[in-house]
């Protein structure tokens, strides 16, 4: 005997909810990666700029480099916020 119809489209919501709610933990765990990658990478260009600022004014090329790490870092910031915001933290 089959299902009265309300009940299979209860079975399939809800096969629905659990598939969500399996997509939603996979995006989470993306982003923490995300998070964690842009944090490492920031530390790394906070570190290089370091390097680089007592050469900053003697050395063309450092200053190029040096420009190129701010804007790196500006961004990888901007990737830091938005992956705290998705997170909640």
């Amino acid at each position: 005997m089959a299902k009265p119809p309300s009940t299979d489209h209860l079975d399939a919501a809800k096969r629905r909810l659990v598939h969500l709610s399996g997509l939603s933990a996979r995006t989470a765990d993306a982003e923490r990666r995300i998070l964690t990658a842009a944090q490492d990478r920031h530390a790394a260009v906070l570190a290089d700029m370091d390097r680089l600022r007592p050469r900053v004014n003697t050395d063309p090329k450092a200053a190029d480099a040096y420009q190129d790490l701010v804007l790196e870092a500006g961004q990888l910031a901007r990737v830091i916020s938005q992956a705290n915001k998705v997170l909640g933290t």
